[in-house]
């Protein structure tokens, strides 16, 4: 055994990390520099994911991963909640929004009511699908069992703040709110997540379904009303996430008794 895959086996998660850091960053720089390079930024996570999964476990890291990102057998509330808890978010915002001043969308711009439910798997692919195969599929199971849920959450909030600081750079005044919202955010994806038997698959559903919200509606927003939108987006999901927190504490004190991945890896974690 070489020493890069000696400490990749003691140190799985870290690993994970800075490779998942790395690689979406160098996907980044390399965009910067070549305008017309493909924006692979949120494949860094998955890759990380397999390449760790694959040096630590072979092919039933791999099988672990893949199970976990198919993970459907849940209760259908979680369904519901993974994809009406960001619906109920975005249409908060966008009442918010147009209290305060912004324009109604026209019906030009809403265009035909099937449209949105057609953004629904581009918006997966666009990014849902790549981050939380990682985060979800192959970190969060991985984080210590004896470390309560809400800490967990909070480094993992932490973390994918760090990881999306650089999609923000080109946007200076909307960046403190889209972290912001990332971090809340990362507290009702992981409700959804715990409740549902640790199943990547719902965290890609929320994930999906808070972006096509997003897709469908920023783009009819500029100037100062994109700007209230993103304070809202935040504000409105910190609200959520502080309500998840407060008025289901069972959820983030309890260990999740499905699947944990095997003692070695567990003992072997950073």
């Amino acid at each position: 055994m070489n020493t890069s895959t000696s400490i990749v086996k003691r140190h799985p998660v870290v690993t994970f990390f800075v490779l998942a850091y790395g690689i979406s960053y160098g996907f980044y720089i390399l965009s910067a520099i070549w305008p017309d390079f493909p924006f692979l930024y949120p494949f860094g996570s998955v890759i990380a994911a397999i390449i760790v999964a694959s040096i630590t476990r072979g092919m039933d890291g791999l099988k672990d991963l893949l199970s976990r990102c198919l993970r459907w057998r849940v209760g259908l509330r979680w369904y519901a909640a993974a994809l009406l808890v960001p619906a109920a978010i975005g249409l908060a915002v966008l009442v918010l929004n147009t209290l305060l001043g912004a324009p109604l969308p026209t019906l030009a711009q809403l265009g035909p009511w099937y449209g949105i439910f057609l953004m629904f798997p581009m918006a997966m692919i666009d990014a849902p699908l790549q981050e939380n195969s990682g985060w979800h599929g192959y970190a969060m199971p991985r984080f210590p069992a004896n470390r309560s849920r809400l800490l967990n959450t909070l480094i993992i909030g932490v973390l994918l703040v760090g990881w999306h600081f650089p999609l923000t750079l080109a946007e200076p005044s909307i960046m403190v709110p889209y972290l912001l919202s990332t971090l809340a955010s990362a507290f009702v994806t992981n409700w959804v997540y715990y409740n549902a038997r640790e199943s990547a698959l719902l965290a890609i559903l929320y994930h999906t379904a808070a972006n096509t919200i997003g897709i469908f509606y920023a783009h009819m927003l500029t100037g100062a009303d994109l700007t209230r939108y993103f304070w809202l987006l935040a504000a409105v999901n910190v609200v959520v996430a502080v309500s998840v927190v407060l008025f289901d504490r069972k959820t983030w004190r309890t260990s999740n008794p499905v699947a944990q991945v095997p003692a070695k890896v567990v003992r072997g974690m950073s």
